[in-house]
């Protein structure tokens, strides 16, 4: 038995079924720390039990094992970009709790992720998400494996747009940034409403400057992926300048080369996606001193459309999936630009016309004497 002291604490330490088991035994004395370290061991040895000799490690697993194994099947029969999700929503469980075994996964292991996960400046959301695919690769719900853990608060708001001002601090500061990757995508977001996993999947053979017309790849929802979207005429030249330097930086612009090719900060490989737009997001947006996410040029759009008077219909078909909070929301963005609108409509003055001011204001029991002689 292999018990040592941190501090004032006891630790013990040891193998079993091939992975390492570490804990505290929250205790100053050495005789309880022993018969801690086998009450440990009695009760991995009860988990054990009654399975085949060859095969008992695989009832003793690591969080850092289920998760493996879920990544692994998950992949089987769902899209990359969803597959993408998943590891990263598990490469901060993996990374914090990836060495400790399923039993031992407590409520104060959990509540202490999201309090480190917090530290880290991760959102509500974030931890949320993550520990949801935690709880899905162990294969039960959140509510039975930690049942008084309750879940972070999350954003409940549906973005905002930016003004004109922000709007053009952050193409200015798009301009100075070296990639001409980004300062592309940039523009195209806030002609197009696209995500930035839809930007970045992005093919030529989908950009049609004959008919002008963009048409969607892989998208984060189905009514997102193969929706068609008209380029009006900055679009297009925005899009034929990046294709003439695309062309003068690989020769020529082949159906099955992304629009946004990798590397970074010049880009070196047409036939992979670009993976750049995070950091250099953060670094425009800093620079431009605007406080905004790249989901917030989407919000712009629709935003802008609404004020347009657009059918829910039509944005919609644009923008392939929006949540009723949104469109509710910019169905009020409508009637606001509409009210704006019909203030402009004043009739002209006409002297004829006097509106009747009411010599006497008629008392309560004047009105009901007068109701109930009608009534009578």
């Amino acid at each position: 038995m292999a018990v040592y002291k941190r501090g004032d604490v006891w630790w013990y330490e040891f193998i079993f079924a091939g992975k390492r088991v570490r804990e505290s035994a929250k205790t100053s004395r050495k005789t309880i720390a022993l018969e801690a370290e086998r009450q440990k061991r009695l009760e991995l040895e009860r988990a054990l039990s009654g399975m085949p000799v060859e095969g008992r490690e695989g009832r003793i697993r690591s969080v850092a094992d289920a998760l493996r194994c879920y990544v692994n099947t998950y992949s089987i029969n769902h899209r990359k970009t969803a597959v993408a999700y998943v590891k990263s929503c598990t490469k901060n469980v993996e990374r914090l709790l990836g060495n400790i075994l399923l039993p031992d996964l407590t409520e104060d292991r959990i509540r202490n992720y999201m309090a480190v996960r917090q530290r880290e400046r991760a959102s509500g959301r974030t931890i949320n998400a993550e520990l949801g695919e935690l709880s899905r690769a162990i294969g039960h719900h959140w509510s039975n494996l930690w049942p008084r853990v309750r879940k972070l608060q999350e954003r409940r708001d549906v973005g905002k747009a930016l003004s004109r001002a922000q709007e053009r601090r952050l193409l200015d500061a798009a301009d100075k940034n070296r990639s001409p990757n980004v300062k592309t995508m940039v523009r195209v977001s806030l002609l197009t409403g696209l995500r930035a996993g839809e930007l970045a999947s992005l093919a030529w053979g989908r950009v049609d400057f004959a008919n002008r017309i963009v048409t969607v790849g892989e998208s984060k929802s189905e009514a997102g992926r193969g929706r068609q979207i008209p380029m009006n005429e900055d679009l297009y030249r925005v899009l034929s300048s990046h294709a003439r330097w695309f062309t003068t930086r690989f020769g020529t612009t082949k159906p099955e080369y992304f629009v946004f090719p990798h590397g970074s900060p010049f880009p070196n490989d047409p036939t992979r996606p670009t993976v750049e737009l995070k950091t250099a997001w953060d670094s425009i947006r800093t620079s431009a001193e605007v406080d905004c996410r790249w989901h917030d040029l989407r919000h712009t759009v629709c935003t802008k459309m609404a004020e347009a008077g657009v059918p829910e219909s039509t944005m919609l078909a644009i923008m392939g999936h929006m949540s009723r909070a949104m469109l509710e929301r910019y169905s009020h963005i409508r009637m606001a630009a509409k009210r704006e609108a019909v203030e402009a409509l004043r009739l002209e003055s006409n002297s004829d016309f006097v509106e009747p001011v009411p010599t006497k204001v008629p008392t309560i029991a004047h009105a009901a004497a007068k109701l109930k002689t009608v009534t009578s």
